[in-house]
């Protein structure tokens, strides 16, 4: 697939780690050393709350309208990351969670239970790659496997205290999410260099 500006170098691409908790979107670019964090998760999101009666309706409507910012937030979070992979002629490399299911799985490597209860996620990376492929930019899907776990300077697997991620090796430490994404933006991709746009796209 090509770029609008021209192929990028080879290796140069920002990774983005995409979360539900936290920064929605966190960015590293390793050629720069640039992070970009972008979003934060509403208090209390995607937590169930048992109501009855009238309070179940305006519990909805005030669920729709979270739904309804939330999407408008996504889309201008994909805005941005197309825009910096455009600006730094580069590509965009994303965990590769699709198709997987992932109701109660483990996303491999992370200390965190990964679902699915918020849709937004998927709907966020879905933009992604439907703004990455209208812009000309190429994304390309990597395992998710440690990328959470290992040091982006050494490889040594660290530990994680909440956001906090420390290596014992290096002494390293960092945001968890940054690591990731720098971890995300030099991992080799896994048979998916580039995705078409969906036959059914999401827009917005």
């Amino acid at each position: 697939m090509p770029f609008i500006r021209g192929s990028p170098p080879p290796g140069d691409w920002i990774g983005v780690d995409l979360n539900t908790t936290g920064s929605i979107a966190v960015v590293a670019h390793p050629a720069s050393g640039g992070v970009v964090m972008l979003g934060e998760q509403p208090e209390g999101a995607g937590t169930p709350e048992r109501c009855s009666g009238g309070k179940r309706k305006a519990l909805r409507a005030a669920r729709d309208r979270e739904s309804s910012a939330r999407g408008d937030l996504n889309r201008r979070i994909a805005r941005e990351i197309v825009k910096m992979a455009r600006n730094l002629e580069c590509g965009i490399k994303l965990e590769d969670l699709t198709g997987a299911g992932f109701a109660g799985r483990q996303k491999p490597g992370a200390p965190l239970l990964f679902s699915r209860r918020d849709g937004s996620f998927f709907h966020l990376q879905n933009l992604l790659m439907v703004r990455a492929h209208d812009a000309g930019v190429v994304i390309a899907l990597v395992d998710p496997a440690f990328t959470s776990r290992c040091c982006n300077r050494c490889g040594e697997q660290g530990s994680r205290r909440g956001k906090r991620f420390t290596c014992p090796r290096c002494g390293y430490t960092d945001h968890a999410d940054v690591n990731a994404a720098f971890n995300i933006a030099a991992a080799q991709g896994i048979g998916r260099p580039a995705i078409p746009a969906p036959s059914h796209r999401q827009r917005g």
